[in-house]
């Protein structure tokens, strides 16, 4: 009896402030049911393997299953779009990259949403982009690709993931400063992209090391440049972005996860706790750096900092890139 009429007072309480019981209560069990993780990009691109790797191993410390659903469209907008209309119950989360989550907000007009409209939990890690061509392109480098598009001015051609992807910026940024004319054909994902440019459909690509790697080492793509800071362990003899003239041209994403606004504080800090504790185990460290994710963590509070310091020299990279979204 005890317990019950403790059990009523609560309730009480909890009603009197406001607060409705359910939620209390779901709150208080975080999670109670499957959560899903919803990805702005098809399947294969780099965030969705990032996304499917982690959701296999934070399911089994949360003890519920996580589902990875794949909403594409307008560089990962429209999954942002989405999670706004979701409950801020903490059950649809958002594994997203710098641009749906920031650079559209500089290319998009209209767009529903801005940084307030989101809860931050943390970084997850970098993912350096690298340029890659088809094996029979008569070039072996950034500069050789260069110095063939000033000779044959409008005849090659790039393929992106999307208008306004990290992409589509960092080929629009290299253009300007060389004065190269290189002809853009957008896609929606990753995954198509680089299918058309290994059929010849397109000649070279800006992308993630998950969806190029792979296909350089099978020996149907190679590699012209890397946009990390330092050169990659497997292919030392491949120069980065900076190395090859451009040190002023941003080459890499950030991959973060994210709630809807007003997630409640518990449920955030459960899954920035469980999320943080999973990437920092030794063998997925290992297993996201193969794919060339360098992992970063953040509490809620530091993201969210991380966020509005980021925002300034995004808007800047878009302005200097000349990029618009058709």
């Amino acid at each position: 009896m005890h317990r019950r009429a403790h059990l009523t007072q609560l309730a009480a309480l909890l009603l009197a402030g406001g607060l409705p019981l359910g939620n209390a209560l779901a709150q208080r069990q975080y999670p109670s049911k499957p959560i899903r993780f919803l990805v702005g990009f098809p399947p294969g691109q780099a965030t969705d393997t990032v996304a499917r790797m982690i959701a296999e191993r934070m399911a089994q410390k949360l003890g519920q299953p996580i589902v990875v659903e794949n909403k594409p469209g307008q560089g990962g907008s429209a999954v942002m779009s989405y999670l706004m209309q979701q409950p801020n119950d903490g059950y649809a989360v958002t594994l997203s990259a710098t641009g749906a989550v920031l650079t559209n907000l500089y290319l998009q007009k209209n767009l529903p949403y801005g940084l307030d409209d989101f809860t931050p939990v943390s970084l997850i890690g970098d993912l350096p982009l690298v340029l890659v061509a088809r094996p029979d392109m008569p070039f072996n480098d950034l500069e050789g690709m260069l110095a063939y598009a000033k000779a044959n001015p409008g005849r090659l051609s790039y393929a992106s993931p999307g208008n306004g992807t990290t992409a589509h910026l960092t080929m629009e940024s290299i253009k300007k400063e060389s004065g190269a004319r290189i002809v853009h054909i957008p896609y929606q994902g990753s995954a198509r992209a680089i299918a058309d440019l290994m059929g010849g459909q397109t000649d070279v690509a800006f992308d993630t090391m998950p969806v190029t790697i792979p296909h350089v080492q099978a020996g149907k793509l190679k590699l012209l440049a890397v946009g990390h800071s330092r050169r990659l362990s497997e292919f030392p003899q491949v120069r980065t972005v900076s190395e090859s003239g451009f040190p002023n041209v941003t080459a890499s994403v950030w991959i973060g996860m994210f709630g809807p606004k007003g997630m409640p504080a518990n449920v955030t800090d459960t899954l920035n706790q469980t999320l943080v504790d999973v990437i920092r185990e030794q063998e997925m460290t290992r297993k996201l750096e193969s794919l060339g994710l360098f992992v970063r963590t953040f509490t809620p509070s530091d993201f969210g900092k991380f966020l509005k310091a980021e925002a300034p020299r995004w808007k800047q990279a878009v302005v200097n890139s000349g990029a618009t979204v058709d």
